[in-house]
């Protein structure tokens, strides 16, 4: 004789329409909120990164003059006449150039001093113009190289052994002890900064 028991039906667990319909809305919300984190992130390192490269530029501009300014004078083989220091002319009362000499090794960074200013970083100028740092090495080089663009100004501040403000370094140099350098910088759209360092020449 048959079985005529009724037979159970499972049905399957599963999302209805309006179910998928909420969940895909999260989804779109959540992308969404995402995206705008994202292009938050994106736009603000846009925006730091060129103040981050005017931070770093002006750094290394810093310190190369702060090193040069540190050995300015070194005359191991007593040349005569190097003047370790030159402030060049003043424009409205302020030094924005600097030359700078010394002899502090030969035809290789890591020889001795030889007797003379010829060799690289021995006699360098500092200056502005156009809105760029120059450096040129010896007064015999034609081609002065772009150190650092968008500068607005360049200052130097001298000081004898007391700390006592020079306020006439070209005729006093042999009193420079001690030199401020301030770098004055701004890149597009974002506001004008003040870099700087005092440097104590090594022997005063």
């Amino acid at each position: 004789m048959m079985d005529e028991r009724p037979v159970k039906i499972t049905r399957q667990s599963g999302f209805s329409l309006i179910e998928l319909t909420i969940a895909g809305v999260m989804l779109v919300i959540v992308l969404g909120i995402l995206s705008s984190i994202i292009f938050g992130i994106n736009r603000t390192y846009s925006q730091q990164r060129p103040r981050m490269e005017a931070v770093n530029d002006a750094n290394a501009a810093l310190d190369l003059m702060s090193r040069l300014i540190r050995m300015a004078g070194n005359n191991p083989g007593e040349i005569a006449g190097l003047q370790g220091i030159d402030p060049g002319v003043p424009v409205s009362g302020q030094y924005n150039t600097i030359r700078i000499r010394s002899d502090w090794h030969g035809a290789t960074m890591s020889s001795s001093p030889d007797g003379d200013t010829n060799d690289t970083f021995e006699d360098v100028t500092f200056w502005v113009a156009a809105g760029v740092l120059m450096k040129q090495e010896s007064p015999g080089d034609t081609s002065p190289v772009e150190f650092l663009g968008q500068i607005n100004s360049l200052r130097f501040t001298y000081f004898d052994t007391d700390n006592a403000a020079i306020l006439d370094p070209v005729t006093n140099n042999a009193e420079i002890a001690r030199v401020d350098i301030e770098i004055d910088t701004q890149t597009p759209d974002t506001p004008a900064m003040t870099f700087g360092t005092s440097v104590q020449l090594r022997g005063k």
